[in-house]
């Protein structure tokens, strides 16, 4: 009898580990896009585009029907030819085409275009310029090395809700300060609801920087700045401002939040409750202590009455004290927001991640007369470390905590806080191997998922206090984490079955990935690697 109840648990627990997501249908496989930006939409009417933007030889996009097959492939060679410092802002489906809007440098003045591919053909409809800075000079690189100026760039974010969405440009050195950020709605026919400049409250803020903004369907576009001043420009006022651009209006409101003078703003999230009917903002701030750490407030705001209710401190203290308890003392949780989302119910999930980048700059090479030659160079890289996933009530209250040991060591990259969200609804660059050290957060019908690349010898390590960095990624498999039961950190599973073979393994390009919440399907984009042979397919599949 206890040797069938020894077998019983036993296949339980095999059953347990080789548990993975339903495959529902697996593209052809084709080569592995190594370099440019990559993302895959599934449309409304079931069909998945996977768009690939090269840098030098234009975009290339496959099409697979509602059954998942593949039925058209196009190469299109945009009038902007070659992307210079270029970059993928945005890529999102508007009436069933897909829209992809691309900045570059161009002629040294940064650029937006906005290119429409055609949802059924691939096909391009239409290209076109949208936006222009002012072009940038040897000063304007010296202000942002040493100044603390930001670099001009555009911003861009769709309403989840509706075909809507909105550019913000920030024209950094644009000498009036009340034209230094200019944002405009866009309806679902691309044409112009409504577009102001972002003023400085009461022309008394000399600096304003752009932190997320949200688009309320066709009616509104609320964006969130940090306005200050510094000492050299007369005093260190700041203050958190929320601006609201109402449709057909060419001025903003503006409403100071009062949020703290003591605290600065450094990067923030801004979304749309539409149970609550709250704008919900996440900021990370520097303390008023030299010493501090930056912290993570939550705080509403009515759109309609503007006023904002009172903040909350956020932390994943449990996570933190299950850091320490498998690390040690001195391995108490450090992560920052690297996203926010808005879940059905009202409540909003919060994913924390550990980031720290690192610049190592090695001296010119010595001469045998102790002259030194050749230049100096310098190496940056991100190390992205423990995961933890908090959701919260509609007040703020904690009702869950996970935490998720992992560490990815990424080359030649310096991600800031939020980058998670600032990928949302635009596409991952590709190179060095980085974008298979990223994790996705899946946010199902009936439970939410945490899904990243990794070594199998990690899941014995870690409950040893010891785990292995992730540089290279030809060892490693896809695993996810349901987050739900009580257990802080879940069990892990592989994403796409175990490999019977040591030397072959599975990778998940999670970063590109597309979860049709609707229709409870995910698609993914999976690395097949066979001893020295590789090839990429995309897999749908249910959680």
């Amino acid at each position: 009898m206890r040797q069938i109840v020894f077998l019983v648990l036993l296949l339980f627990v095999q059953t347990l580990t080789h548990a993975q997501f339903k495959v529902i249908a697996e593209g052809p496989v084709f080569d592995e896009p190594e370099k440019g930006f990559a993302r895959i939409l599934q449309l409304k009417n079931g069909s998945t585009l996977f768009v690939h933007i090269a840098v030098k030889d234009g975009i290339d996009v496959k099409i697979y029907d509602a059954k998942h097959k593949q039925k058209a492939m196009k190469h299109i060679t945009p009038e902007y030819g070659k992307l210079k410092m270029g970059s993928v802002d945005g890529i999102f489906e508007i009436n069933g085409d897909a829209v992809l809007l691309i900045s570059e440098i161009d002629s040294k003045a940064p650029v937006l275009y906005r290119v429409i591919i055609d949802g059924n053909t691939g096909s391009k409809k239409k290209e076109e310029k949208i936006a222009e800075l002012k072009k940038l000079n040897m000063g304007s690189g010296y202000a942002m090395m040493f100044g603390g100026v930001p670099m001009p760039d555009f911003y861009i974010r769709k309403d989840p809700n509706s075909d809507n969405y909105a550019v913000a440009m920030l024209n950094s050195f644009e000498s009036d300060r009340n034209k230094r950020i200019e944002v405009v709605l866009y309806g679902d026919n691309h044409q112009e609801i409504s577009r102001s400049y972002y003023a400085s409250p009461d022309n008394k803020y000399k600096y304003l920087q752009y932190i997320d903004m949200a688009v309320l369907g066709s009616e509104k576009v609320c964006v969130l700045a940090s306005a200050y001043n510094t000492r050299a420009s007369g005093g260190k006022e700041s203050e958190l401002v929320l601006s609201t651009l109402e449709k057909g209006q060419t001025s903003m409101t503006l409403d100071e939040l009062k949020f703290s003078k003591d605290l600065q703003v450094t990067n923030g999230i801004t979304r749309y409750n539409p149970l609550t009917k709250k704008v919900v903002l996440l900021a990370v701030v520097k303390g008023p202590e030299k010493k501090s750490d930056r912290i993570c407030y939550m705080l509403t705001v009515d759109p309609a009455t503007r006023k904002m209710d009172k903040a909350t401190q956020l932390f994943p203290q449990k996570a933190s004290d299950k850091s320490i308890e498998l690390f040690g003392r001195k391995s108490d949780f450090t992560g920052l927001p690297q996203n926010l989302f808005i879940n059905n119910d009202g409540t909003f999930s919060v994913v924390f991640e550990e980031l720290s980048v690192t610049t190592v700059t090695s001296a010119p090479l010595m001469g045998s007369t102790g002259v030194s030659f050749g230049p100096s160079s310098s190496r940056t890289s991100t190390e992205l470390g423990n995961i933890a996933v908090s959701t919260y009530d509609a007040n703020a209250k904690e009702t869950s905590c996970y935490f998720i040991p992992k560490n990815h060591y990424l080359f030649n990259t310096a991600l800031v806080p939020l980058y998670h969200s600032d990928r949302e609804g635009s596409a991952q660059q590709m190179d060095f191997g980085n974008q298979f050290k990223s994790f996705a957060y899946l946010n199902g019908k009936d439970k939410m998922y945490i899904l990243f690349n990794d070594v199998e010898e990690n899941a014995e390590r870690v409950q040893k206090g010891k785990i292995t960095t992730i540089k290279g990624v030809g060892e490693c498999d896809g695993y996810y984490y349901t987050l739900s039961g009580a257990d802080v950190m879940p069990a892990r599973n592989f994403v796409f079955g175990k490999e019977e073979k040591k030397r072959d393994h599975n990778l998940g390009l999670f970063a590109i990935s597309d979860y049709d919440r609707e229709n409870n399907v995910y698609v993914t984009l999976k690395l097949e690697k066979e001893g020295r042979d590789k090839g990429v397919k995309l897999v749908w599949m249910t959680p």
